[in-house]
């Protein structure tokens, strides 16, 4: 079966500024963002899948930030020096020939959202999802995985079950009930993850849990009385957008091609990054082996 990965780009952005020390150029240019990404975007990039594309978010102000203003407002205000690698780091990655996607007005998770939903339509092609969005664990399938690479754990369908006691799909209504810190999505005020989790594995839906209001009694149903307008709005705001350009995107545009003398001229002889020069060569070696015995 051959493998398609799918990477939230913009999420490794932040856990390289957060992960990496700062890296002083010759031209006093902090380079941390650029060499920890790219670090570790090469781990998965070693696993040679046959497919493989970096997802980014937009540039541009985004249709959740056009319907709620107040989204992601919580975050720390960037700082330049961050901000500054960014355009740096995607275009490296641009240049090592990596298949990149940004889709204008929309996020990282929703282009990813949308080339799995179409190639995991596929059965003889596994999908592998990588970022540490929980929301994207709506997206899993028999052919499709979601792999945190912070905490290197890989979640399938059982292991969702298991955890949260309904299918996987319905994580977009059991956190539009307790909210995204995260995202600053409210939810509704007062319900917290086990009651959430309980009505949710009774009635499946946001939609279904208000058509059964009458059923459930006391406080709880008077703040989901209060907290009705919140419920569906966070919904919507934690649903994937499918982005119309990308509901039939080519599988071979996502082909990936692993190029090591290339990749080392432009990471180590070009931007300098010296110690990428030994895993590179390793990584070659590794793929070389096989071809080696071959001939004997």
């Amino acid at each position: 079966m051959k493998t398609l990965s799918l990477v939230d780009g913009s999420g490794f952005l932040f856990r390289a500024w957060y992960a990496f020390p700062p890296m002083i150029n010759a031209q006093g240019q902090n380079q941390n963002v650029i060499y920890g990404s790219i670090r570790m975007m090469l781990k998965l990039l070693f696993e040679q899948p046959e497919y493989f594309v970096i997802c980014w978010d937009s540039p541009i102000k985004t249709k959740r930030k056009e319907k709620y203003e107040a989204y992601k407002a919580n975050r720390t205000k960037l700082e330049d020096e961050f901000k500054a690698q960014i355009p740096l780091v995607m275009e490296l990655v641009s240049e090592l020939g990596i298949p990149t996607i940004t889709a204008p007005g929309y996020e990282a998770d929703d282009s990813i959202g949308t080339l799995a939903s179409f190639h995991q339509k596929n059965p003889d092609l596994l999908v592998q999802v990588f970022s540490s969005d929980k929301d994207l664990k709506q997206l899993l399938a028999p052919n499709l995985v979601v792999t945190d690479p912070l905490k290197h754990i890989t979640t399938r369908i059982p292991d969702f079950e298991r955890e949260f006691g309904f299918a996987p799909v319905s994580i977009v209504d059991y956190l539009a009930l307790i909210g995204d810190a995260a995202d600053n999505v409210k939810g509704v005020a007062g319900i917290g993850p086990k009651k959430a989790s309980d009505l949710i594995k009774k009635y499946g839906t946001i939609e279904q849990i208000y058509t059964h209001l009458d059923e459930i009694q006391g406080e709880i149903k008077e703040k989901l009385i209060n907290g009705k307008e919140d419920a569906f709005f966070s919904k919507e705001l934690i649903l994937l957008m499918q982005v119309p350009e990308l509901q039939a995107y080519p599988l071979e545009k996502m082909k990936l091609t692993i190029d090591f003398a290339k990749w080392e001229e432009i990471l180590v002889q070009k931007r300098g990054f010296k110690n990428l020069q030994k895993i590179l060569q390793e990584e070659k070696k590794k793929t070389e082996q096989p071809q080696q015995l071959g001939l004997f």
